[in-house]
């Protein structure tokens, strides 16, 4: 399969916030990235260029949109087997 590099810019605050919370998912920035592009390219949905908090397909049920979202992104056992503490711990250390 051939490939192709996308690229953008966001300002440096909101990439370093979101790569935190990518890296807490454990993925990586062209993971999420790939799925975004594989989604729109499936469902032909494509994000609200707005605040982010609307996507174009508002009318679906948010909690359904929820779901679908998290399947996309996969389980990550590392975070799921932590207890508070070690999750407390696990921020901290970042």
């Amino acid at each position: 399969m051939a490939t192709a590099v996308v690229s953008g810019r966001v300002d440096a605050q909101v990439k370093a916030r979101a790569e935190a919370f990518i890296r807490a998912a454990g993925l990586s920035a062209g993971d999420v990235i790939r799925v975004v592009w594989e989604r729109i390219a499936r469902t032909g949905e494509i994000p609200d260029a707005g605040d982010g908090a609307e996507r174009l397909d508002a009318s679906r049920d948010p909690l359904e949109r929820l779901s679908e979202l998290r399947v996309s992104f996969g389980a990550c056992e590392d975070l799921v087997s932590l207890d508070d503490d070690q999750m407390r711990d696990m921020i901290a250390s970042r």
